[in-house]
């Protein structure tokens, strides 16, 4: 229940303090009665408190209760007045009818009228926020509805469900309540995530992009700009912003890139701003489909605003590689002086013009030829060492920038020449086995596969690759770091058993319990207490 807070307001001491006392305050759930003697220390009350009812003399020195109730008016509007006072002169009462004065009471106060009064206030004050709040909400509704209905004409005219003609789109306006000046222009301005630099799901990759969109729009509304912010569900957020006078494209350009370097740090991520040029309604289609394909053809820039330009697109191709040198590499072992190659090729890859998104996709092809030679070459087939997901989920996030192909790729040849040479050096894939184990030690249902498609290896390779390193199977060394992790909670916290098994990865209490005797020759609460013995001792 709605608590209010009162405000007293007379230079006579006694007054108040006779109000205080006559006025059974908790039956109208007044929390708060704050008292003031003068006009001065009624302003600062205001200013440090929330007041619903002011209950005010007229004749003070140093400000009349008619000063104090005008600056309220100007100041607090929704706070409801009761007037106090000696005098019945008929000037007095106009005047606090005209400053919209609930009341008008002569002194010495009838405590029972003056708590009519209150009563009639504070129902007054109830009513009055019932109906602001239905004004509010009908008002956020209406808002609301208004942008939906925006965003579902611009999704229509971008996805061309709407044809880009003058009265098509005149036709579409009008059934949508959408409306324009006709001497609007458009400056499309989109943004692309280019990379996620911690790994998510697809649900949270989704979160990730709503809070973009939410983003985008706070910063269109804290800056007075009135856009849409539409989601195009193909991981582009699209604002469009329309024009009736010139924009200062540096100062824009400048907020964006701003917004663009907070929004990357506080979600882990690379992310490109495109802004298109102003364009008529028409043309906002077209305008946003070249957006898209600048986007397509950045493989080198993240972080910043790219303005489009007009400009030649660049070929589809890249530089040639050594093809023959690098399969002799692998096939001899060379992995280092392999892979220094490939940064040294990838480094002057970046600062070639005209790189385009084609272009990685032609180089991929051919350098996973390569592989497939090599592998060839060596009498192994690749569909036992790569697992499917090598050619179909991971390409598509890879693809879109030269410095993630170029981490692909390196991850690719230190698979194959493990797999040609089984080399036992440190930085294997086995070790980041192993880090994603113990990442996910408390999922019950991590399985073989799991941990196979985490590294794009078929699983029974990387079974065989993982033993011949560790001298145990994926599931005994999954089982050991269970066991492991479940005796160091049971030592270092207080968590009941059951909570330990569960925190471990195991859904059955029972079974984990003779697990974890068969590895320790203790059950979970013999460990415990020993442990703990010999940790005081």
């Amino acid at each position: 229940m709605k608590q209010y807070h009162v405000l007293i307001v007379d230079d006579e001491v006694h007054s108040i303090r006779g109000v205080q006392a006559g006025v059974n305050w908790d039956k109208f759930n007044i929390s708060n009665v704050y008292t003031a003697h003068n006009l001065t220390s009624a302003q600062e009350v205001f200013l440090n408190n929330q007041v619903d009812l002011l209950l005010c003399d007229i004749e003070m020195p140093k400000g009349s209760g008619f000063d104090l109730l005008k600056w309220v008016r100007e100041n607090y509007p929704d706070t409801e007045a009761i007037f106090l006072t000696c005098h019945s002169d008929f000037s007095y009462a106009k005047q606090a009818l005209q400053l919209k004065s609930l009341n008008y009471l002569l002194k010495p106060v009838d405590y029972e009228e003056l708590e009519e009064v209150i009563e009639e206030a504070l129902e007054k004050i109830k009513k009055d926020q019932e109906v602001k709040n239905v004004e509010e909400s009908y008002l956020e509704l209406k808002k609301n509805h208004g942008e939906v209905l925006r965003q579902r004409f611009w999704l229509d005219l971008i996805q061309q469900v709407i044809p880009s003609d003058a009265n098509e789109i005149a036709e579409h306006l009008e059934k949508h309540h959408v409306s324009y000046f006709e001497s609007t222009t458009f400056l499309p301005v989109l943004f692309n995530v280019l990379r996620w630099k911690k790994e998510f799901t697809v649900h949270e990759e989704k979160v990730k992009l709503a809070a973009l969109q939410k983003v985008m729009s706070e910063v269109i509304s804290n800056n007075g700009i009135n856009a849409d912010v539409i989601n195009l569900d193909t991981g582009y957020v699209l604002v469009i912003i329309p024009f009736l006078s010139p924009v200062d494209l540096n100062e824009l350009t400048n907020k964006l890139d701003q917004y663009i370097s907070q929004f990357s740090q506080n979600h882990s991520c690379d992310l490109c701003c495109y802004l298109g040029n102003r364009v008529g309604i028409q043309d906002v289609m077209s305008m946003v489909h070249k957006l898209i394909e600048l986007d397509s053809n950045n493989v080198t820039i993240s972080n910043q605003t790219i303005l489009y330009k007009n400009e030649k697109k660049g070929l589809s191709s890249y530089p040639q590689f050594p093809s023959t040198e690098w399969a002799n590499l692998m096939k001899s072992g060379q992995k280092e002086k392999f892979l220094d190659q490939l940064n040294n090729y990838f480094e002057r890859w970046k600062t070639l013009d005209y790189i385009t998104g084609q272009s990685l996709h032609l180089f991929y092809q051919d350098f996973l030829q390569q592989i497939f030679y090599v592998l060839q070459v060596k009498g192994i087939q690749a569909n036992q060492v790569f697992s499917q997901n090598l050619l179909t989920e991971k390409p598509v996030k890879v693809l879109k920038s030269l410095c993630s192909l170029q981490d692909w790729i390196i991850f690719i040849v230190e698979v194959t020449m493990n797999q040609l040479h089984l080399p036992q050096e440190k930085g294997s894939v086995v070790d980041v086995v192993k880090q994603y184990i113990q990442n996910h030690l408390g999922e019950q249902r991590l399985t073989r596969e799991d941990i196979a498609n985490y590294v794009y290896l078929n699983p029974d390779y990387l079974t065989r690759i993982f033993k011949k390193q560790t001298g145990l199977s994926l599931s005994d060394y999954l089982q050991q770091q269970r066991i492991e992790y479940a005796k160091n909670l049971l030592v270092e916290t207080s968590l009941p058993v059951s909570e330990v098994a569960l925190a471990a990865g195991y859904s059955n209490f029972s079974y984990f319990s003779t697990i974890f005797k068969k590895s320790t020759e203790l059950n979970p609460m013999e460990f415990r207490r020993l442990s703990l013995s010999t940790k005081k001792s």
